[in-house]
């Protein structure tokens, strides 16, 4: 059975737990990753924090505080969740599904850091493997949708209280799906979610490309920090078929259609679940 060693990820981008938020961000955006390691003076790991930990602690934090006066330290995850280089593959899966976790940090007998398995090395894995699954077998079909005048605060709002990573905007009665929003471009948002800070500055927005002016932080839609028109996968399709679509694009999760209407979503996560069970 294949172990962690071949799908890690060996080169682990971290920082200290007295980084600024801001820094955490620009890691993340620089490097095209949703996660940062959070180790100490000896290269251990002591905390990790995501793009879904940026997010509800921002919702959450009442101070008047901007992401660059904010440290790692404080929105860091300290419960970590580690496993040894030989570890098979599905036992890491069913490691994060058992927890509810998107990665797992690889360390060496003396607790450094080796490496990190994340839900995106197991999809790449499983993406070779041809499943005996459709994708009707393992998606959510409840999905959580916003219409495209909905504000973004209500976005980031519901993704803390569901504790999800994408939300699905779609129009009209048919439910089709017209965009996608994800942790990544909440994370890309991060200082709208602080608009009382904004407010202060005179500093425009730039958001999506396009500027807008501090005071219009509280008219920003759903439509506005959408990616349009989402890739999308049938019911029908082979759960294969789905791992390399999210492997191929970077996806996190695709929407599920049929004739063109939104029936549900598979995640990265539902990958996971197939893949604690291959044999």
């Amino acid at each position: 059975m294949e172990n962690a060693e071949k799908i890690m990820t060996r080169k682990v981008i971290t920082c200290s737990p007295a980084a600024a938020l801001l820094q955490v961000q620009q890691l993340m955006v620089n490097n095209s990753i949703s996660r940062i390691v959070v180790v100490d003076e000896n290269n251990k790991p002591i905390g990790i924090i995501t793009q879904k930990d940026m997010i509800n602690f921002l919702v959450a934090d009442k101070s008047k505080r901007g992401i660059e006066e904010i440290r790692a330290e404080e929105a860091m995850t300290k419960k970590l969740t580690t496993a040894a280089r030989k570890t098979p593959i599905p036992k890491i899966a069913e490691t994060m599904r058992r927890k509810g976790i998107s990665s797992v940090i690889i360390v060496n007998a003396e607790g450094k850091l080796e490496g990190i398995v994340t839900k995106t090395d197991i999809t790449a894995w499983y993406s070779t493997i041809r499943s005996t699954y459709k994708v009707q077998d393992f998606m959510t079909e409840k999905t959580v949708t916003v219409n495209p005048s909905q504000s973004v605060f209500l976005v980031a709002s519901l993704m803390a209280e569901h504790s999800i990573s994408r939300i699905v905007v779609v129009t009209g009665k048919e439910n089709k799906p017209a965009g996608i929003i994800t942790e990544a471009d909440m994370t890309m948002m991060s200082r709208l979610l602080k608009p009382a800070k904004i407010l202060k500055g005179k500093t425009p927005l730039i958001v999506k490309g396009a500027i807008a002016p501090p005071k219009n932080v509280y008219l920003l839609t759903a439509s506005d920090i959408m990616t349009a028109d989402p890739v999308t996968i049938g019911k029908d399709a082979n759960l294969t078929d789905a791992a390399q679509l999210m492997a191929k694009h970077k996806f996190s999760g695709l929407p599920v259609t049929e004739k063109g209407k939104l029936v549900g979503i598979i995640t990265k996560s539902d990958i996971i679940r197939a893949a604690a069970q291959q044999k």
